[in-house]
């Protein structure tokens, strides 16, 4: 008897270079496709990343109605784009009278022809409101932040708070995003599951020749990241300032970019520290980077649950963190790094004695050699909500 594929429709808004569409890739790719039809319908189809959706996956594309839902109106204001001014101003002007409930329903029937099982909104927010007023039989919101620190629906609360009524279960990557979630927004129907990670693809990349040659008498220094304010690339900017006039001979690598980039390499020249901080741009395969540096910086503003944590572990290289949600589920025990308070100057301490001595990284990179990071377990309970 051949037993029918549940079929699970996930939304996300864009598919930009960033954390939640990565770990929705990697979740879409695991996932059994014996047991799964699944579908992914991207609002506003655009990103890099969209070219990494599994080939198996349907990739449906929004209506020019939500065109605009992954920009802000500053943004648009800024580049002087007319048409998707129109588009925002049009989706305000839903959003605050209460009608966006009978347009979703509309624009849904010009898109979806499929009645879902399972309809996951991937990232909180529009996502959440898209998937709330369809017709999915069950529908999940997938909370990627932590919203106690940024809440980006802040100016739509009421229609959210609606939303949710019609969620069936909110995922958190973290249990501190979970804690958050539940008292902004007042629902209690959460659990915490962890993000998953391509851990094939980190390993495969760790183990391919890169273009540039780390000096080794040099304590290698790198982060991976959009370069948006979120991520306060600039704080780690300060902190190597700090160490340099420290005299620790360091090399730092930027991988990413973003629009702060001109703003970050100018303040490089402002601190002069630009002889040793290097712009790599975007990287395919960066964790073969990641793999042969000392130690992984990130000085985030906040997180839900930073993959890139777990990505460098798995790279074999330690990691500096300030203490954003998910850190402690992360940085499990002293070989994998270090926690410092969310501040600059914490951060600048903890840089300073993490590079006070290279042979203790180097320690640390041979031990991380035994790191384990349990992806099946993680598989097994995403299948066992979709079930």
């Amino acid at each position: 008897m051949i037993k029918t594929k549940k079929k699970i429709l996930f939304v996300n808004d864009e598919m930009h270079m960033g954390g939640v569409a990565r770990v929705l890739n990697n979740l879409i790719a695991a996932l059994p496709k014996d047991r799964y039809e699944i579908d992914l319908l991207v609002l506003h189809s655009n990103g890099m990343l969209l070219k990494e959706v599994p080939e198996d996956i349907t990739l449906i594309e929004g209506t020019s109605f939500f065109h605009a839902v992954d920009e802000t109106l500053k943004d648009i204001l800024k580049r002087k784009d007319l048409l998707h001014l129109f588009y925002k101003l049009r989706l305000i002007f839903y959003m605050k009278t209460g009608l966006i409930k009978k347009k979703i329903q509309k624009e849904r029937k010009k898109i979806l022809s499929k009645q879902y099982d399972i309809e996951v909104a991937a990232k909180e927010g529009f996502c959440t409101i898209f998937t709330a007023y369809g017709n999915s039989k069950k529908k999940i919101n997938w909370v990627l932040t932590d919203y106690s620190v940024c809440n980006y629906s802040s100016n739509h609360m009421p229609l959210v708070r609606h939303a949710l009524q019609h969620i069936d279960l909110n995922i958190a990557d973290s249990k501190e995003a979970l804690i958050a979630y539940q008292t902004v927004f007042r629902v209690q129907n959460g659990t915490v599951i962890h993000n998953l990670m391509d851990v094939q693809r980190v390993l495969q990349s760790i183990h391919e020749t890169v273009s540039i040659q780390f000096d080794q008498d040099k304590i290698n220094l790198i982060n991976v990241a959009r370069f948006h304010p979120q991520k306060s690339i600039d704080r780690l900017l300060y902190a190597c300032k700090y160490i340099q006039d420290k005299g620790i001979q360091y090399h730092l690598y930027l991988i990413g970019g973003g629009t702060l980039e001109e703003e970050l390499r100018q303040l490089c020249k402002t601190l002069q520290i630009e002889e040793n901080v290097s712009f790599l741009g975007y990287q395919s395969k960066a964790y073969a980077y990641v793999s042969k540096c000392d130690l992984f910086v990130l000085t985030s503003l906040y997180e839900g649950f930073a993959t890139v944590v777990n990505e460098s572990l798995i790279s074999t290289t330690p990691v500096l963190m300030t203490d954003v949600s998910g850190a402690s589920e992360q940085i499990l025990n002293k070989t994998h790094g270090w926690i410092v308070a969310n501040q600059q100057d914490a951060i600048n301490q903890g840089l300073f004695k993490a590079c006070q001595s290279k042979s203790k990284l180097i320690e640390m990179k041979e031990k991380l050699k035994d790191y384990h990071y349990p992806n099946q377990k993680i598989l097994e309970q995403f299948i066992d909500v979709f079930s």
